[in-house]
């Protein structure tokens, strides 16, 4: 009796545990990318390094934001394309403490692999790129 009690906990329990899906969609794969972007951050920047290399800490992804496809992007062979921002705590030497640090990346999903490139800040809430510190308009030339 106790083993079919276990089988059919064991049963409740699978029947509950999210499963992959067969087809990712138009952003699957991008977690394993967002993690690779965390692994360079942790082994090149000096304030990761610090400490025996256990400077950084409380890695968090900000934002995700789609951006729009454009026909350059679509011509390159673009099928998905967005904005991660990512924030996390480094040391300073200088000070002693932690201090927070952030990152911008921007993903481009071309023939199924993600390839990032750095990114202008964008704003935490929205994710929409160009509007930093209290600004509503995005900087650039006046005409």
């Amino acid at each position: 009796m106790r083993r079919v009690l276990i089988l059919v906990a064991a049963a409740a329990l699978s029947a509950c545990s999210p499963k992959a899906p067969a087809d990712e969609g138009q952003y699957g794969g991008l977690e394993p990318a967002i993690l690779a972007w965390h692994k360079q951050i942790s082994t090149t920047q000096a304030a990761c390094l610090a400490k025996d290399g256990k400077g950084c800490q409380g890695f968090s992804v900000g934002c995700k934001g789609a951006r729009i496809l454009t026909s350059a992007d679509q011509a390159r062979g673009v099928t998905a394309k967005l904005v991660v921002a990512m924030s996390w705590e480094g040391w300073d030497t200088g000070r002693g403490e932690y201090r927070s640090q952030s990152g911008f990346s921007e993903f481009s999903k071309i023939d199924g692999t993600w390839q990032r490139a750095d990114n202008n800040p964008v704003n935490l809430s929205t994710c929409a790129g160009g509007l930093r510190h209290g600004r509503t308009q995005p900087r650039g030339r006046r005409a």
